[in-house]
């Protein structure tokens, strides 16, 4: 899997059937004689049999082609990708095509409990990868752990192999940047947050299967950022921050407020005509439901006004961890809308019906069926806009919107 990509770095993240001596040769398409070989690093049980490896011999605008190397033997089987397109002070931004996958089951027999389905149309990934995204976006609920997985590290490593193997074709994961956020179906027990016993295993085993180098050192939470022309990522973490056991002396929360104030430093730091803040849990949702924001009302005002009164611009919110899909817009009379791109399931089942009550909801977006979204930022420079398409599971457009940049701009 190809699992970062920056200007002059790139992330192969592999996994072997046993213990091996794993290493990637690469070289740019276009240059095959002049090949670059990566250490050799050893996958053991501990790790999941998984190794990251980092690619120092990148450069804008280029294609590479790689290989890997197991136990001294290099594979035939080859995959290329595109590094980032440098465009800076000498062109417009390039447009962006992201693909967005919602909550995501692998259907174990063993597992199953009689009578339900609980996931199914893995034809999906093909359909995504047919329209040849720039990045791919796992928005919460990557693995779908269960009972039987949350009791030990070797559960969650087996529960994360399995999912990910229903990822086809190969291409999707090998050639296309892959970036996941988890939400609480890769956590552990339901409800549980900050005091989970099995805390560190989760995050360990969530880090395994979803490297990112870019994470934020200081920060306990597992959050990070991601660039790509003029779209900024910002990666919360609705986890493991989570406090909704309260006592006297504490209040309810979700995020907490350390990972709220790196967010805010970030945002006001951050040059993109977009910034996107990604989430595993809905943000702007009303419904105080324990896996929205808003049952930590307190926190979620605390964020909403933070944002209001820094006046940043171009911001858009995309949420995943439900098991239906919407589009909610917060209105103000002195600040622009507030959006919130809910991503409904992608393998999972869906539900079969709302009983949230989300009076912010856009209509016509409620959806109710396994999905995938897509999202294109686009346009000439002076003229950037948002475009989100969401697809069925057959490929049929469900609804689609479009927010010009001019539209999420402050306005003294």
């Amino acid at each position: 899997m190809l699992s970062d990509l920056t200007y002059r770095e790139a992330q192969i993240w592999t996994q072997t059937e046993y213990p091996a001596f794993v290493s990637i040769h690469y070289f740019e398409t276009s240059n095959p004689d002049k090949k670059h070989v990566t250490s050799k690093i050893k996958t053991t049980e501990a790790s999941g049999y998984t190794a990251n490896f980092l690619l120092t011999k990148i450069e804008p605008n280029r294609n590479y082609t790689y290989a890997i190397e197991v136990d001294g033997e290099l594979s035939s089987e080859k995959h290329t990708f595109n590094s980032l397109n440098y465009y800076y002070e000498k062109e417009p931004p390039p447009d962006v095509k992201i693909a967005i996958l919602g909550s995501h089951y692998a259907v174990e027999p063993e597992f199953e409990p009689p009578y339900r389905k609980l996931g199914g149309g893995y034809g999906i990934f093909e359909s995504v990868y047919e329209t040849q995204p720039d990045l791919v976006l796992w928005a919460g609920n990557t693995a779908h752990l269960r009972k039987s997985d949350i009791d030990s590290q070797n559960g969650y490593f087996k529960r994360y192999s399995y999912a990910r193997s229903f990822v086809q074709p190969k291409e999707l994961l090998a050639e296309i940047p892959n970036l996941g956020i988890w939400s609480y179906n890769d956590y552990g027990i339901n409800g549980s947050g900050k005091e989970m016993p099995l805390k560190q295993t989760a995050k360990k085993a969530f880090s395994t299967f979803w490297p990112k180098s870019a994470l934020v050192a200081h920060q306990e939470a597992f959050c990070y950022t991601h660039k790509i022309s003029d779209v900024e990522l910002f990666f919360l973490d609705v986890q493991s921050q989570r406090k909704t056991h309260i006592s006297t002396d504490s209040k309810v929360a979700i995020l907490g407020k350390e990972q709220i104030e790196w967010l805010k430093d970030a945002l006001i730091t951050s040059t993109a005509n977009f910034k996107i803040i990604v989430s595993g849990a809905p943000i702007l949702n009303p419904s105080k439901e324990e896996k929205n924001l808003s049952f930590a009302e307190d926190e979620k005002q605390y964020l909403l006004e933070l944002l209001k009164t820094h006046k940043i611009p171009g911001l858009f919110f995309v949420s995943g961890g439900s098991y239906k899909g919407e589009l909610t817009r917060i209105s103000h009379s002195t600040h622009y809308n507030f959006f919130d791109l809910t991503v409904g399931p992608s393998t999972a089942m869906p539900l079969d019906e709302d009983n949230e009550l989300n009076f912010f909801r856009i209509p016509g977006t409620n959806t109710f069926e396994q999905q995938y979204t897509i999202l294109e930022i686009k346009g000439d420079e002076e003229d950037r806009f948002l475009k989100m398409q969401i697809f069925s599971l057959a490929g049929l457009e469900l609804w689609s919107r479009t927010i010009k940049a001019s539209e999420l701009l402050v306005y003294e």
